[in-house]
């Protein structure tokens, strides 16, 4: 594989990663909202979405 190649592969596989990181973080956000907006929320259960979202972008970020 040329070099050339080789960082177009890792640059769409970071445009990729970033991509997947974007879509998380809008998750997160739509998630504060929510609780934001309603007080018959379980904010337990979103806290719990939430780290679970947070720890997907950490493992995401990893492979960067």
């Amino acid at each position: 594989m040329q070099p050339t190649e080789e960082f177009e592969q890792s640059i769409q596989s970071v445009d990729q990663a970033l991509g997947e990181i974007e879509r998380t973080l809008e998750q997160m956000l739509a998630l504060a909202q929510f609780s934001a907006s309603d007080l018959n929320v379980d904010r337990a259960a979103l806290q719990k979405t939430l780290e679970r979202l947070q720890a997907k972008i950490d493992r995401i970020a990893d492979t960067i």
